[in-house]
C-alpha cells in the first residue's frame, strides 16, 4: 500500500493526506447540518479524492497520467449539465479532446473509479438531493436525474446504499412515523 510522505504539503501547507481527512471530518459535518448540500459535498469530495490519487500516481514511475485540471472542471460542468440525458464515453472523451481510451484511462487515474460508474454515483447523489429537497414521486426524480425508471433507479441506489430510495427517503424525514419502537439502550456494564 503507498504511504504519502508528511512532507508533502497541499496548497495550504496541510499534508495531502490530513487534508482529505480533514475535509471528510468537516463534510460530514455539513451533511447533518445542511442535508441539501450533499450533492455539492460530494463534488468536493471527489475533487479532493481525486487530487490525492493523482499526487500519488505521478509518484508511481509508469503510472498513467491523468486528466489535466481544465480537462477535469471541464467534464464535471457537463456531467453535471447533462446529468438527466444519455452520455456516452465518445462524448466525454470529444469534450475534452481525448481518444476514447486514452480518455478511459486517464479519467480511472483521475476520479478513481470508470466514467460509468462516477456517472452512475453522480446520477444517485442528484436523486438523494432531490428526494431531500423535494416531495416529487420516485418516478419522476429518475427521469430527471437520467435514469430509465423508477425500478433502474431503485435498482442501482440499492447496489450502491444498500437501501431502496423510498427507505432512503423516509430514514431522511424525523417526522416521519416509525414501524417500529426504538431499540432500547444497552445495559451498563458491571
Amino acid at each position: 500500500m503507498q504511504t504519502i510522505a508528511m512532507t508533502d504539503t497541499a496548497a495550504g501547507g496541510v499534508p495531502p493526506a490530513l487534508d482529505v481527512a480533514q475535509w471528510l471530518s468537516a463534510a460530514a459535518e455539513g451533511i447533518r447540518t445542511d442535508p441539501a448540500q450533499l450533492d455539492a459535498i460530494l463534488a468536493e469530495t471527489g475533487a479532493r479524492l481525486g487530487a490525492l490519487r493523482r499526487g500519488l500516481a505521478q509518484s508511481r514511475p509508469g503510472a498513467p497520467a491523468g486528466l489535466l485540471a481544465w480537462q477535469v472542471q471541464r467534464l464535471r460542468r457537463m456531467i453535471e449539465d447533462r446529468l438527466q440525458e444519455n452520455l456516452p464515453v465518445p462524448a466525454m472523451a470529444a469534450t475534452v479532446r481525448l481518444s476514447r481510451s486514452h480518455f478511459c484511462r486517464a479519467f480511472a487515474a483521475s476520479f478513481g473509479c470508470t466514467p460509468h460508474a462516477y456517472l452512475q454515483a453522480r446520477r444517485i447523489a442528484r436523486a438523494q438531493a432531490l428526494m431531500l429537497a423535494t416531495r416529487d414521486p420516485l418516478a419522476q426524480i429518475a427521469i430527471a436525474c437520467g435514469f430509465a425508471d423508477q425500478a433502474h433507479l431503485s435498482r442501482l441506489f440499492r447496489r450502491h446504499l444498500g437501501c431502496t430510495p423510498s427507505a432512503w427517503r423516509r430514514s431522511q424525514d424525523p417526522a416521519a412515523p416509525r414501524s417500529h419502537a426504538p431499540l432500547a439502550p444497552l445495559p451498563a456494564a458491571a
